[in-house]
């Protein structure tokens, strides 16, 4: 029982800490994601941008959205546009949710921007990356506890 209580506390921890140890590193691409932008090198800001998006950060994924809606780096597309804005708009903010709104009535194919929407959250929503986090830290801790022995079998109990 207290092997399971430890566990526990450590996958908590894991995943508590995980984003405080990824910060420093996110802010870095975030920092060259912007310089790039401002240089007008689009290709390279939308790449660092979908890169940091699909780790969750809410402003990179706002930051993919207005490029897809402005053709910036990539095609002009709305669909993607609305996907991505929803994602960010998941951390609660009303200019962020208005945006998503704005843009959605703008897309000729409402349907399939909502399931791409919905395909994008069950990817890289925040459910989704905690789901993921968790599943690290457990098997991490198989890992390191001797559980796996040597085959990815024994790994993927988590």
């Amino acid at each position: 029982m207290k092997s399971v209580f430890v566990m526990m506390c450590l996958m908590l921890s894991a995943v508590l800490l995980a984003p405080t140890l990824l910060a420093s590193s996110l802010q870095d691409y975030r920092l060259d994601a912007d310089q790039s932008y401002l240089e007008g090198n689009f290709k390279k800001a939308h790449k660092l941008y979908t890169k940091l998006a699909k780790f969750g950060d809410h402003y990179s994924q706002d930051r993919v959205a207005q490029m897809y809606a402005a053709g910036e780096g990539k095609n002009a597309n709305l669909t993607e546009a609305y996907a991505w804005s929803v994602l960010a708009a998941e951390v609660g903010d009303a200019e962020l949710m208005n945006h998503s709104s704005e843009l959605l009535q703008r897309t000729d194919d409402k349907e399939q921007a909502q399931k791409r929407a919905a395909k994008l959250r069950k990817k890289y929503g925040e459910q989704a990356l905690r789901t993921k986090a968790i599943r690290h830290a457990v098997r991490n801790n198989y890992k390191k506890s001797g559980a796996c022995t040597g085959t990815h079998l024994a790994c993927a109990r988590g």
